[in-house]
């Protein structure tokens, strides 16, 4: 009897530290960031400003996530519902015809760019927006050739640097709640 007992009592304490570990009980909503954005712990309460900031990052992260994946293969497929998932006109559209035209080339990018994106501005108005300022370093990012005869030629522009400014505006749309790269801009006149 006493050692069905410690079970019945152990199965309660793995139960509770189990409901204890995942931060919800019954209830309880669950958080609105986005996953992969997680609140620091202790006590001290997040400002908005810092939780917009980590959402906006968040967004930006996924939108080179999904681009570097549209620029590597612009003919596997209709690009535009997955650009979707982190990207709103005018950006949307604008990256769309991009992947097109170097679909039309024929041509795609092998490497990736080294980033440094930091927040630079945040605004809690209607509708929430964060500015994310990067430095592209394009130095192992290249366009090649995809045409017969051709395959892997280079063809980067000799005249565009290689590294320079780049910003994009990451705003909040309510429906469903989440956050997407709205406007980019390469500054290449500004080397960084």
């Amino acid at each position: 009897m006493m050692q069905s007992w410690f079970s019945v009592a152990g199965l309660i304490l793995v139960s509770a530290g189990l409901v204890s570990c995942t931060g919800e009980t019954r209830g309880q909503a669950p958080s609105a960031l986005p996953s992969g954005v997680s609140l620091p712990s202790g006590s001290k309460p997040v400002r908005p400003e810092d939780e917009a900031s980590q959402a906006a990052l968040a967004a930006y992260e996924l939108y080179w996530q999904i681009s570097e994946q549209a620029g590597r293969a612009p003919r596997e497929k209709d690009w535009r519902p997955e650009l979707a998932k982190a990207m709103a006109d005018p950006a949307l559209t604008d990256y769309v015809n991009e992947v097109a035209n170097l679909a039309s080339v024929p041509a795609h990018t092998v490497g990736r760019y080294r980033r440094a994106p930091k927040v630079t501005s945040v605004s809690l108005g209607e509708p929430p927006r964060v500015v994310v300022t990067d430095c592209l370093d394009a130095t192992d990012e290249h366009l090649v050739s995809d045409k017969a005869g051709e395959p892997g030629r280079n063809l980067d522009n000799p005249d565009q640097p290689r590294r320079y400014e780049f910003e994009a505006q990451v705003v909040r749309y309510p429906n469903p709640d989440r956050w997407l790269v709205q406007q980019v801009q390469p500054r290449l006149e500004k080397p960084c």
